[in-house]
């Protein structure tokens, strides 16, 4: 039985693999945890299920880390191939097999021991799964089954409303009923099938009937690679606004203000340009920081990154405020995963957000890809457009509605232009429900899933 149950944890594994980018066959998450699932409604041990949750995310690694190597060397792009690198690369991998791990053994559990089934089970572990989610928040790096789904604009539409978990929900939620359709036979099944069938519809299909309006703002993001970004900004015509790499001025000095300056006025555009900013003390750690200068060479806001990542937490200091100058907003690479800054950024009115990024160039780009899956879900849930400077390669400008407008390739110097809506939709240039709300789906599931814990043990008693 431990065999079969590794057999099924490997292929789901591939299947959801298939599913994450830059693979992005979206539908082949909505069945690549059931497996996973079945096996664990086996009476396995609890160590078997580790093995399997293990096994599981190892094997989904396998599609994305092979495709990605496949666009890199297509484009010619470089990247590092030591042990380091691939270690880093599966962390994604490992870290999701961890939060999968853990609802997928309760919910096996549950159903092993009977007390979830139907409809009960289907809800407990889609609920569950939004809880374990949003917990992951707490990890090195967030995870959310939704990113397998950032090229469907249908589902990333409900981010609108609920941010991104509802769009996990929806992928925990089809995993679950496929599994239970497969284990409860009969009448029961057929029902369950039928109205499962009939949700993924909708929910697939789902438009936010909207039209774009609105001025427009005509930007200009430096990748620099290895050359100069000042260099390369100072040739940029016609941009009213021009955004630089993470860190990619190097250390703050007055040299490096000057020649911003200088570089602002020249091109008459606003620049974000991202720079380390030495502590108040000369013993304090830097900060990891962003600036906006105007065409005349004045600094119009300082930002401060706040979500640090990896080793930048012991070199850097994290920032405590987030601030917009209007319509204009900053947030630092790893700061778009989590919801709150770009949500925060919307409330003071900031209707573009600028990203200096500098994603590490791990084996085959993997995580420019990974990364860039975010983007849709961050602007549909705030209805902002977001343009995104990477030293590296796939340097991005989007939308408001969602789509990629323009993007860069990966290890190659250059300058992405690219024009976006500075406005709201036509009926409502106001906050979006999310945006006024913030993470209520969050709330209603963990409601949810103590209510469908609490009812069946208060009946006959824990396990």
């Amino acid at each position: 039985m431990f065999g079969k149950a590794l057999l099924l944890s490997l292929f789901g594994g591939v299947l959801f693999g298939g599913a994450v980018p830059p693979c992005q066959i979206a539908p082949l998450a909505w069945v690549g945890v059931e497996p996973l699932l079945v096996a664990n409604a086996q009476p396995l041990r609890w160590e078997q299920r580790v093995l399997c949750a293990l096994v599981w995310g190892i094997a989904a690694s396998v599609p994305p880390v092979t495709v990605s190597i496949f666009i890199a060397k297509r484009q010619g792009a470089e990247y590092p191939n030591d042990f380091a690198s691939w270690l880093v690369a599966f962390q994604p991998f490992l870290l999701a097999a961890l939060v999968v791990g853990v609802v997928t053994a309760i919910g096996g559990k549950m159903w092993a021991v009977g007390k979830w089934s139907g409809w009960q089970w289907v809800l407990g572990v889609a609920s569950l799964g939004i809880v374990a989610e949003w917990l992951s928040l707490q990890l090195p790096l967030p995870i959310h089954l939704a990113l397998t789904q950032s090229q469907l604009s249908g589902l990333v539409s409900l981010s609108h409303f609920s941010g991104i978990w509802l769009v996990s929900w929806f992928v925990w939620f089809v995993n679950a009923a496929v599994t239970a359709i497969w284990l409860q036979r009969g009448l029961d099944g057929i029902v369950l099938a039928f109205t499962f069938a009939l949700l993924v519809a909708l929910l697939v299909s789902f438009p936010l009937a909207s039209q774009i309006s609105g001025k427009s703002i005509s930007v200009a993001l430096v990748q620099n690679d290895m050359d100069d970004p000042l260099a390369m900004a100072q040739k940029v015509k016609g941009a009213r606004l021009i955004v630089l790499p993470e860190l990619s001025l190097g250390q703050e000095t007055p040299l490096v203000r000057k020649a911003l300056r200088k570089v602002t006025r020249e091109t008459e555009s606003f620049i974000i340009a991202g720079l380390e900013e030495a502590g108040a003390q000369g013993d304090e750690p830097a900060y990891n920081a962003a600036v906006l200068f105007s065409p005349d060479g004045e600094e119009l806001l300082r930002y401060r990154k706040v979500h640090l990542f990896g080793g930048e937490r012991w070199r850097y200091r994290s920032g405590k405020e987030v601030k917009a100058h209007e319509p204009l907003g900053i947030a630092i690479c790893f700061d778009t995963a989590f919801p709150d800054v770009v949500r925060n950024l919307a409330k003071q009115g900031a209707k573009v957000i600028a990203v200096p990024n500098f994603d590490p160039p791990v084996v085959g780009y993997l995580f420019h890809h990974l990364h860039a899956a975010f983007f849709p879900f961050r602007v549909v849930e705030n209805r902002v457009a977001i343009v995104k400077a990477d030293g590296t390669g796939l340097s991005q400008a989007f939308d408001i509605d969602g789509r990629c407008v323009a993007q860069a390739p990966l290890g190659q110097a250059t300058v992405l232009y690219a024009k976006v809506c500075l406005k709201g939709f036509s009926q409502s240039a106001s906050q979006t429900p999310y945006t006024r709300l913030g993470d209520w789906f969050v709330a209603v599931c963990a409601i949810m899933s103590a209510a469908l814990f609490a009812v069946p043990f208060l009946r006959t008693g824990w396990f």
